[in-house]
Parts: C-alpha cells; structure tokens; sequence
C-alpha cells in the first residue's frame, strides 16, 4: 500500500459527526464518573494523621471536581458547535459521505452483508444532509465480480463470493443467487 493509500485510509476511516456525537457521551460518563469520585474521597479514611488526612481529601476533592468542570466545559462547547453551526456539521456529513463512497467502492465482494450495513449507514447519513444516495452510487462501477445480466434486471446490486446478492428497492434485501433465480423463474411463468 503506498503512503498515499495509507493517508486516504486514516482520513476516511473515521466518521467525525459520530466521533464527535460519540465524545459527547463520553464526556458526560467522565463529568459524573469524577463528580462521583469526588464524594466517594470525601468519604474516604485512612491511617494518617487528622490534619493531613483532612488536608489530602480537600486537594484530592478539589481536582476531581476541576476535572469534571472541565470535562463539563469541553462536553458544553461541544454540544452547542455541533448544534449551533449548522454549515459545520455539514460539511462533517458530507466528508462521512464521501468516506462511506470510498468504504462502499473498496467493498471486496467477500461478505453482500457489509456492503449492505454500509448502503444503510450512507443513506442515514445523506438523509440528514438532503443528498439523494442513488445519485452518488452507481453499482456498475463496483470493484467486486460483476453482476450477470439476467440477475442485474431482478435487480441485484451486488453479488459477493459467496453468491449473495443485495437486492430490494431500498438496497436492503440479501438473498442468495439460487433465491434470485427461483424468483425470476416464477416472474417470467406468471
């Protein structure tokens, strides 16, 4: 793989809008988590003495709850960034778009499933954004085996190795090309 492939790889490889929706949650888990600490060391005896026992509680109180103000703060700006600017959080959309394109287009035929797991996660995506997904695939350009004639008129999408095919009007039906097949057969005898 060159240096170039391995850059695209890492710049694509993650979806910042669910990173960042993601960091948010964990943020929140991390705020109470230490503000829960911070009661827990209030409560907490040991062997020292009672002025430095006291002591030690008061500093190990007053950093827990520094960081979980600031937790707070950094959980706060981001929820309202990614809330209030609208033009960001698009421009995040389309770049987890354009990423699940590139997922989508260096699919390697071995499982229809996670093409199909990946359609889906596009479509959610472009809905959020007003993009229309069919018109950013065209499955004919699909890296993996192509699809017969006789299948891509049922239609099939795709076709992996192992003769699944991803199908249905929403590309969200996997049958297997013997399935296919039956169906077809019985169409064409009614």
């Amino acid at each position: 793989m060159t240096k170039q492939s391995e850059y695209m790889e890492a710049f694509f490889g993650v979806e910042l809008n669910q990173k960042f929706e993601d960091m948010i949650g964990e943020l929140k888990d991390v705020e109470e988590s230490l503000k829960a600490l911070s009661y827990e060391i209030g409560r907490l005896g040991t062997n020292l003495g009672p002025e430095e026992l006291k002591e030690l509680i008061k500093e190990c109180r007053a950093v827990a709850y520094e960081n979980a103000q600031q937790t707070k703060d950094v959980r706060t700006f981001l929820d309202f960034y990614l809330k209030s600017d609208k033009t960001s959080t698009h421009i995040i959309l389309e770049r987890d778009a354009y990423m699940k394109i590139y997922q989508i287009f260096k699919w390697d035929g071995s499982d229809v499933r996670d093409l199909k797991h990946w359609i889906k996660e596009l479509k959610e995506i472009c809905d959020k954004i007003g993009l229309n997904m069919r018109d950013l695939i065209n499955f004919k350009k699909l890296t993996a085996q192509p699809v017969p004639e006789d299948l891509a008129k049922f239609p099939v999408y795709a076709l992996d190795r192992q003769g699944y095919c991803l199908t249905g009007p929403a590309y969200d039906m996997v049958m297997h090309i013997d399935e296919v097949r039956e169906k077809i057969a019985e169409n064409n005898s009614s």
